[in-house]
This record gives structure tokens, C-alpha cells and sequence, in this order.
């Protein structure tokens, strides 16, 4: 349930909403969503599937059609400035892909059927692929559909280009294939930011304060695990926190140094093993 390539040609649509709904901070998996949407090897699956599966999901799928291309990416930018992620039939129909954000000019989309997943688009190179003509009528459109939840969300991910460069680069490939572990692990001890809230820290100035503590104690104690492999597990949950904008409570400092440390230490037992020692 995190950012891979499909295995199968047909799967694209299944993937194509999994990817949204993370964005939405729900995490399902596209086995279960391709069975809602009907999709099957021969036929694949089209909007009708998607729709009823976004619906079980208690989401809407809100259908947008532009015939100029200006138009088409303004119409898609109002809509992912709304916070909405965008699924596009492209390659003349035959494709389903995800547009999650739009930044100086240009899109980040997650692919499927990519080795990476994770891409950026100018508005031409997205174009050019969502560009569909219809030889019966003789006419040319660009066809979308807007994912909005109809529940309320508690935290949104939000790509930057640097983000998504990021996730893209192949030394962080673990992250991109553990991304609904790594969030699971950190909501839980971390919380999504309100506006009202009081008294929060920023868990890049937590780990600021204590990550030298935190690595150091768990290396000392395993004896096996590298102060730097041990921050790289750190760093990735401090990107994790930076996508969703999550922050912990100033009173919770304490039992996010606990969940922390046993994380790490469970990382390093589950990698290297331990002998018993009582």
C-alpha cells in the first residue's frame, strides 16, 4: 500500500485511486480496490468501477472535461488547489494516473506503470498524454476526475517539487515501499496540526533536541546498527512529518521519545536479531 509499480497492466485504475486516496491520508489496498471497481484482466477498468469504488471509500469522484488544453490545466489546477488529488484517463484512454499537486509550473503525478512511480510533468509533457481523440466525432478532449472526500480529513499530504525529487531518488526507495508503515508509526505519535492548537513542536525541532540521544542509546544497547543507519530511520519519519504537516504536543514529549526508542530498537532486532539477555 505504498508508492510501487503495478504488476499488471489492468491494475492501473486500482493504483490510480490508492494514490489519491494517500494523499488523503487513507491507505487501502489496491487488491481490495481493483475488487470494488470491478477490474479484471480483459477489460481493466473504467470510470463507472473507479466511481464505485471512491464511493466505498466515502469519496466523490467529480468529472471534468475541457476540449483546449489551456483550459483542460487551468480546470485541473483549480482542482488540486481545492486539495483535491486528480485521476486522468491519458494515453488516449488506455491509462489511469494520479496529479496529487501543481508547483512553479509544473505537475507531480504518481504513475503506475512507472519504475518510480513518482514523476514531474510540465503542463506540454502532461498534455501530451492526456490528450484523447475521438476519430468517430473527430474531436478532441481532455477528461479528469477530481477525488473529494466526504468525510472529514484529518491530514493531507502535500508533495513540493523537492519532496517528490526526493522520494523519486532510488537511495530512498525503502521509504517510498514502507510509505504506509512509516505514517501508521508516526500518527500514532505525532498529530495532525490545528489551527487553534497551542504548545506544539515542530518534530523536525524535536528531533533536533533529541535525536543524538535517541540513536546513540539504541546503537550502544544493540551493538550492531550504525548511528548513521539509525538516523537515516529518523529522517525519513522527519520527511513523513514535513508531507502531512504533523507536530507533536509539547506534553506528549516524553512518549514520543518512548515510541522512538522502542521503533529504533525494533528496527535494529528486526535487521539484526538479538540473543536473549535475561
Amino acid at each position: 500500500m505504498s508508492f510501487y509499480p503495478q504488476p499488471y497492466k489492468y491494475q492501473c485504475g486500482p493504483f490510480a485511486l490508492k494514490y489519491a486516496l494517500v494523499m488523503l491520508g487513507r491507505f487501502e489496498s489496491e487488491n481490495q480496490i481493483g475488487i470494488k471497481a470491478g477490474s479484471t484482466w480483459w477489460y481493466g477498468t473504467d470510470e463507472i468501477g473507479l466511481a464505485k469504488a471512491a464511493k466505498f471509500y466515502n469519496c466523490k469522484m467529480k468529472y471534468f472535461r475541457r476540449e483546449k488544453p489551456d483550459d483542460a490545466i487551468k480546470a485541473l489546477i483549480e482542482q488540486l488547489k481545492n486539495g483535491y488529488p486528480c485521476i486522468l484517463s491519458v494515453d488516449n484512454w488506455e491509462h489511469w494516473l494520479t496529479v496529487v499537486n501543481y508547483q512553479q509550473r509544473k505537475f507531480i503525478v504518481t504513475d503506475s506503470s512507472l519504475d518510480k512511480v513518482i514523476t514531474i510533468y510540465t503542463p506540454n509533457q502532461l498534455l501530451k498524454r492526456w490528450k484523447y481523440y475521438d476519430e468517430d466525432d473527430d474531436e478532441i478532449s481532455y477528461d479528469g476526475y477530481a477525488i473529494i472526500p466526504q468525510y472529514k480529513v484529518t491530514t493531507k499530504a502535500k508533495f513540493t517539487l523537492e519532496q517528490a525529487r526526493f522520494v523519486m531518488d532510488s537511495r530512498n526507495q525503502k521509504l517510498s515501499n514502507k510509505w504506509d508503515s512509516y505514517f501508521n508509526d508516526l500518527i500514532a505519535i505525532c498529530h495532525p496540526r490545528h489551527a487553534n492548537a497551542t504548545h506544539l513542536i515542530s518534530f523536525r525541532d524535536f528531533l533536533r533536541r533529541y535525536e543524538k540521544v535517541l540513536v546513540k542509546q539504541v546503537a550502544n544497547w544493540h551493538g550492531t546498527p550504525t548511528l548513521r543507519e539509525l538516523k537515516k530511520v529518523l529522517s525519513n519519519f522527519q520527511f513523513m512529518a514535513d508531507v502531512y504537516d504533523l507536530v507533536i504536543h509539547a506534553d506528549e514529549q516524553k512518549k514520543a521519545l518512548i515510541d522512538l526508542s522502542s521503533i529504533l530498537m525494533m528496527y535494529a532486532c528486526g535487521k539484526y536479531g538479538m540473543d536473549e539477555i535475561y
